[in-house]
């Protein structure tokens, strides 16, 4: 059985909650799993601000970490502090155990300063995926920061990956995708898209809830919450979700 522990949304330096007791939370979490999962990946907004402060403190988070990880920037992060940061490669490939992890960069820059939410990938990032899934028939996972389809949520489907018919369109020419993990909805879920799951880690610093639920928009009460995905010898993905106690 191969082990994927997803994280997203740890958002350091968030103004409205210190994110710190629940990022130490998650983490003792996972290394207290006997065995521990194979990968930790990071679906993004792994600093709140993109400060190089923050990135600092965030890798002192995932230097706790000792096995692979793979992370991936999303809109409230900034390409160049994440890279220098935290030393990862918004866009990267990852081996682990056979299987291969497509880490890409949906972020879109700042304009005149103002942060954008929504996400794109653009047609040389969908080219550089096609030929990167093209070269090896492993098992392979793309994971982004933002979902490619509506997911029911008033705050995040306007702010959604605005070029999800172009990425599903690579997807589907590559049968060993097994699944696609994302984050930035803040809230445990799953649906399909091309043909395959599609994985919401969680958030770490909050939860958004649905609209018709009793909580406030951007419920910072909600307990940190983090995936794991289990994938077995035929490929099958069953996911199982924690919310842990901060209290």
């Amino acid at each position: 059985m191969f082990v994927v522990a997803h994280v997203s949304d740890t958002h350091v330096g968030n103004d409205q909650q210190d994110p710190t007791a629940r990022l130490a939370l998650v983490m003792d979490h996972l290394l207290a799993l006997d065995p521990r999962p194979d990968l930790l990946v990071v679906t993004g907004d792994v600093a709140d601000h993109g400060t190089a402060e923050e990135y600092a403190a965030a890798r002192a988070w995932l230097d706790r970490w000792p096995g692979p990880l793979a992370v991936c920037p999303g809109n409230h992060d900034v390409r160049d502090a994440f890279v220098d940061g935290l030393g990862i490669e918004a866009r990267s490939v990852v081996e682990v155990s056979g299987h291969r992890f497509l880490m890409l960069d949906s972020l879109v820059d700042a304009v005149d300063g103002v942060r954008v939410d929504e996400g794109r990938l653009g047609d040389a990032q969908l080219a550089w995926l096609d030929q990167a899934l093209g070269a090896d028939d492993a098992p392979a996972f793309v994971c982004l920061h933002h979902p490619p389809v509506t997911i029911g949520i008033d705050l995040m489907d306007p702010i959604r990956l605005v070029d999800g018919d172009d990425l599903a369109a690579v997807i589907d020419h590559h049968p060993h995708v097994v699944a696609v993990l994302v984050g930035h909805a803040h809230t445990m879920g799953t649906t399909t898209y091309a043909g395959r799951p599609l994985l919401i880690g969680g958030g770490v610093v909050s939860t958004v809830p649905l609209d018709a639920e009793p909580f406030p928009i951007v419920w910072y009460d909600a307990p940190p919450s983090l995936a794991l995905h289990l994938v077995d010898d035929e490929g099958r993905v069953t996911t199982h979700w924690r919310a842990l106690d901060v209290r």
